[in-house]
């Protein structure tokens, strides 16, 4: 069965690619092309109705490939409790016949009393029941797994003689069979809620067997390798697996997209490739893909050293305009690696893994004007902390030796989300905080985060004009180098001022562009924290904290 639903697979993979073919060389290029007129119209509508009725051939390829490998996956269950029953059995004596009855041990009563005997006798008869109960179950419940696949197969086999007639117009029960039948196998096989702690995760994922933890990754690699609490390097080989099938999904839908919809898959697109990009480069520390998906702006997790293996962790979130898109995968997991790769040199002697975190959606402002400022709000961070704090509870859940030193790092609209995760019920899982371009994070004084103010970090450019942006409140700011009070700027006190407390490091002032920069969105002095060529004091001052060597940074006045 298993082997049935790769077969699939590999022709829906091969459909996918005539799909993008037909509207890249057809659909799209009707579009392109300076013919007009009624006859161009009407072509347009045909190829445009194909494309559609090609991506949903596409779905139902993909649903009955999901369909097949759900049976081998739960029929491989079944097969597992028979035969450990059988097992059992046979260990014990007992005779286990053809037609599933269990006969017990012939046992010698000479030398018996015939009140033993006759306790023995029901002890054997009990234990004979509990066997054939067992294998009962088994053989009933693979039964009922059969009937049940064999209608679902059943329900597209139907399907697909409706469509080769032309009738395209109803799919959503063989769809929401695929989906269904994905989602209650992870159930049955007793995968905890989506609500559920990492911890609890940790503890299902170690109760199943290699074979079985081998089959879910490839069966159910965007569930695995998105769950926190599912070990590191198995999430990195579900993400691996589950890359390819995402970047050819995103091909097919943008093939045939148009408007601000094509524009979003192709920055998927070339953000899924960028990330494949930066896997296939390799090198040490070695890197992981612990998240990926489409949803909202798209989510990437990369992390360079293995978390689950390193002395030190540090989980970065990145801010404004951040997206699932060729730049997050060429600067933001460049940074990410950069900040692994300075680590390893001030640290030999305990491993560093680096995080670049984009597990949520961060505002995006693409077309920056002085009023883009005022649609700024700190909803994103709220949604987003929650994400951030179950995953570096995960972290915690999955680490080899249960004690790693935690930083969480936030740059720009990023610290914001620190702060609100620092917030959240049961507190921040680090150990220490970085903050570096804030524009605020949502709480007065570095001990507001609950790690200790010693243990919150502050680094802020001379020339990071984001750092400097005015409070919402235009009463409430007090420029930055004022004399008088508690500076706050767009999202509360500013981390960098004396009153918020904690350390202050050193970081390059950066180049200054001034208000036309800030309108622009040309920004190198908010860009430059990680950059070993434009900002290597920054840079190697956070992987001192990142190695918990803080006392040792290059230490600045605050403002």
């Amino acid at each position: 069965m298993a082997d049935a639903g790769d077969a699939w697979d590999k022709l829906a993979e091969a459909f996918g690619k005539h799909i993008e073919a037909c509207g890249k060389h057809l659909h799209r290029r009707l579009g392109q092309e300076t013919w007009g007129g009624l006859a161009a119209e009407t072509a347009a509508d045909k190829l445009g109705r194909m494309q559609r009725y090609l991506n949903v051939a596409k779905q139902e390829l993909d649903s009955v490939g999901t369909v097949l490998r759900a049976a081998g996956v739960e029929f491989a269950t079944h097969q597992n409790t028979l035969k450990d029953a059988l097992a059992d059995a046979e260990a014990a004596g007992y005779k286990v016949s053809e037609d599933g009855s269990v006969a017990a041990p012939d046992i010698s009563t000479e030398d018996m009393q015939p009140g033993d005997i006759a306790m023995m006798r029901r002890d054997q008869a009990t234990r004979a029941q509990g066997y054939a109960d067992r294998i009962g179950r088994a053989l009933s419940e693979a039964a009922s797994a059969d009937r049940e696949y064999a209608k679902s197969v059943k329900l597209f086999t139907d399907a697909a003689n409706r469509c080769a007639k032309g009738d395209w117009s109803v799919r959503a029960a063989e769809l929401f069979t695929a989906s269904s039948l994905h989602g209650d196998l992870l159930t049955e096989l007793g995968m905890p809620d989506k609500n559920a702690s990492p911890e609890a995760v940790r503890a299902w994922w170690d109760d199943l067997s290699p074979s079985l933890q081998a089959e879910i990754i490839q069966d159910y690699a965007q569930e695995i390798g998105n769950r926190d609490g599912i070990p590191a390097a198995d999430r990195d080989k579900a993400n691996r697996a589950y890359l390819p099938m995402l970047l050819a999904g995103l091909e097919s839908e943008y093939a045939g997209a148009s408007g601000d919809r094509a524009e979003s898959l192709k920055a998927k697109v070339e953000g899924v490739k960028g990330i494949q990009d930066q896997l296939a480069k390799g090198g040490e520390p070695r890197p992981y893909l612990l998240g990926l998906g489409a949803e909202g702006n798209g989510r990437a997790i990369v992390s360079f050293g293995n978390p689950d293996t390193s002395k030190n962790v540090s989980a970065y979130v990145p801010g404004l305009n951040t997206r699932l898109e060729g730049h997050f995968a060429s600067a933001d997991v460049q940074r990410a690696r950069d900040v692994a790769v300075t680590a390893g040199r001030l640290d030999r002697d305990n491993p560093t893994a680096s995080i670049v975190w984009l597990g949520y959606d961060t505002p995006q402002l693409r077309e920056a004007s002085p009023s883009a400022l005022d649609v700024m709000s700190d909803d994103h961070a709220e949604a987003g902390a929650p994400a951030y704090n179950q995953f570096l509870r995960g972290i915690r859940a999955t680490h080899d030796g249960g004690d790693p030193h935690i930083t969480a790092l936030g740059h720009s609209y990023g610290s914001l989300t620190v702060g609100e995760a620092s917030q959240a019920k049961g507190g921040l899982p680090a150990d220490d905080v970085i903050l570096i371009g804030s524009p605020g994070v949502g709480v007065d004084k570095a001990e507001d985060f609950g790690v200790g103010a010693n243990h919150v970090y502050v680094g802020a450019a001379d020339n990071d004009q984001v750092t400097k942006l005015p409070a919402k409140n235009p009463l409430e700011y007090l420029a930055p180098g004022s004399e008088f009070g508690t500076h706050r700027i767009w999202f509360g006190t500013d981390p960098a001022d004396r009153d918020f407390g904690g350390n202050h490091f050193a970081v390059e002032p950066g180049q200054d562009t001034g208000l036309p920069g800030l309108v622009s969105g040309n920004l190198p002095a908010h860009s430059h924290y990680f950059d070993p060529e434009d900002g290597p004091t920054s840079l190697k001052n956070i992987a001192l904290v990142v190695t918990g060597n803080g006392d040792s940074i290059k230490r600045v006045e605050p403002r």
